[in-house]
């Protein structure tokens, strides 16, 4: 499948193969947070967050391309505009959807955006999207002049080729996240279908649903899995009617922070995400509800020299200054968040990060870097 492979999994009825991981860019800054996208003939681009883990009012972010599935990736830019979700039309161009939105002068909601043409080229587009059709009044900070809401992840196509994606965050008065569905015909102008979950929603986790995947499973439902809180279950629910309702939202075994789809043809079930640790679990059957753990951290780890592994249990660093991290010799953790695109009909790509000093950065006398990663899954049946 490319690269070197270092291991074969038998799991639950398929023979995974996996690579070792490629690395995709190192900073003794912040790069974290990383996410894939993927033009139709092959092209892949990969983004990573490059500031703290704070609300702005304008994400920057790194943008890296490799042109031979993963194995190889260019000196990473630096773009603005950034977000963590992209439309690929039918041109093969990319919108690089946008994560933070304002309120602009003439009353609407929207941000500039990027642009990736067919051929690579990356532009800016300084009038972006706008989002229309707000069910209630947002919350909006006066200090960043952004509106609370983002878009979040992933872009699935609706039953009449319209663009379907996710935006979270909170309206005027709540105290929880809520979950929203979008629908756009050209994947510029964009306006809310639906509250897929809100701050009512009675799953434990005190932040409410927000970062969310989203897939067309293969009876041709739409299902939605979603973050409620770090180290609780993620959110499920499901959606007969192209997401204009969705059903009672119920836990899922596997979370917790910004999960990612993949339906393979033949409609295997991929999800990524965790906290604590990096997990693929594999649905076989397509309905979404039995799920087969993978333990990426640990592929990582036995191969990867020590100056690169990752520490699983991010708990670890949880409230600790970086002194003590460094006292203690607590380091190379992850944020656990991870992205999946398919690459062929059997082939995965999962990306995720290494943090050093996980939120903290990274002091003068140390040597950690933070670092971002490309792994190969190959699923087949299992003989």
């Amino acid at each position: 499948m490319g690269g070197k492979t270092y291991t074969h999994l038998d799991l639950g009825g398929l023979h995974v193969e996996l690579s070792a991981p490629v690395l995709v860019k190192r900073s003794r800054w912040y790069c974290w947070f990383p996410t894939l996208y993927r033009q139709p003939e092959g092209t892949l681009w990969a983004q990573m967050s490059a500031y703290p883990d704070m609300h702005v009012s304008e994400a920057v972010a790194y943008l890296a391309r490799s042109r031979d599935g993963g194995l190889t990736w260019d000196e990473a830019r630096v773009v603005g505009a950034a977000g963590p979700c992209a439309v690929v039309r039918p041109d093969g161009s990319l919108i690089m959807l946008p994560y933070c939105l304002r309120q602009r002068p003439d009353g609407s909601l929207g941000s500039p955006c990027n642009l990736i043409s067919p051929q690579g080229q990356l532009s800016y587009h300084p009038a972006g999207v706008t989002v229309t059709g707000w069910p209630r009044p947002l919350s909006p900070s006066l200090e960043l002049g952004t509106i609370g809401f983002v878009f979040n992840d992933q872009v699935v196509i609706g039953e009449r080729g319209e663009y379907l994606t996710t935006l979270y965050g909170t309206f005027a008065g709540d105290t929880r996240y809520s979950l929203l569905l979008a629908e756009s015909a050209d994947g510029l102008d964009w306006r809310i279908r639906s509250t897929i979950a809100g701050p009512d929603c009675p799953l434990a986790g005190e932040e409410g649903p927000c970062e969310a995947a989203l897939a067309r499973l293969p009876d041709g439902r739409l299902m939605c899995l979603f973050r409620l809180a770090s180290f609780v279950p993620y959110g499920q629910t499901f959606s007969s009617d192209d997401g204009h309702t969705w059903s009672a939202p119920t836990n899922v075994i596997p979370g917790s922070v910004q999960p990612s789809l993949a339906v393979l043809p033949g409609g295997i079930v991929a999800l990524s995400g965790g906290r604590p640790g990096i997990f693929v679990w594999f649905n076989l059957d397509g309905a979404g509800h039995d799920w087969h753990a993978l333990d990426i951290v640990a592929a990582h780890n036995a191969c990867c020299p020590p100056a690169d592994r990752i520490n699983p249990d991010i708990r670890q660093a949880w409230g600790k200054a970086v002194e003590e991290m460094q006292r203690s010799g607590q380091t190379g953790f992850t944020s656990c968040y991870t992205e999946l695109v398919a690459l062929d009909e059997r082939t995965l790509l999962l990306i995720y990060d290494r943090v050093g000093f996980a939120w903290s950065p990274i002091p003068d006398d140390s040597d950690e870097t933070k670092s971002v990663w490309v792994m190969r899954l190959r699923v087949d049946a299992a003989p």
